[in-house]
């Protein structure tokens, strides 16, 4: 048996069409993935005791924060709220 007729099967089990069971779960998997991130953008910020970007960046800015790793971990979090925006795009597309 196919995966797709195992999919279609499983999904008018529930009752839902295959495309609407397909897109609940990619929509399921995509705030995981947000919420993964999420929480990685918080253990990051929690090291330097920031609360946003712009408070780690003036914290390392005034030497209240080591330089090294700070603008490296200031660069990873930036890059995971990128992420974290374009995972929510997708879902709305979705």
């Amino acid at each position: 048996m196919s995966t797709l007729s195992t999919l279609e099967k499983i999904s008018q089990k529930y009752s839902d069409s295959a495309e609407e069971f397909i897109r609940a779960g990619v929509i399921m998997n995509l705030k995981e993935k947000q919420r993964l991130l999420q929480m990685e953008r918080f253990e990051i910020l929690s090291r330097y005791q920031a609360a946003s970007v712009d408070e780690l960046n003036l914290k390392i800015t005034e030497g209240k924060a080591p330089e090294h790793p700070g603008w490296e971990d200031l660069i990873e979090v930036k890059n995971i709220e990128a992420e974290i925006k374009e995972i929510g795009n997708d879902i709305r597309i979705l």
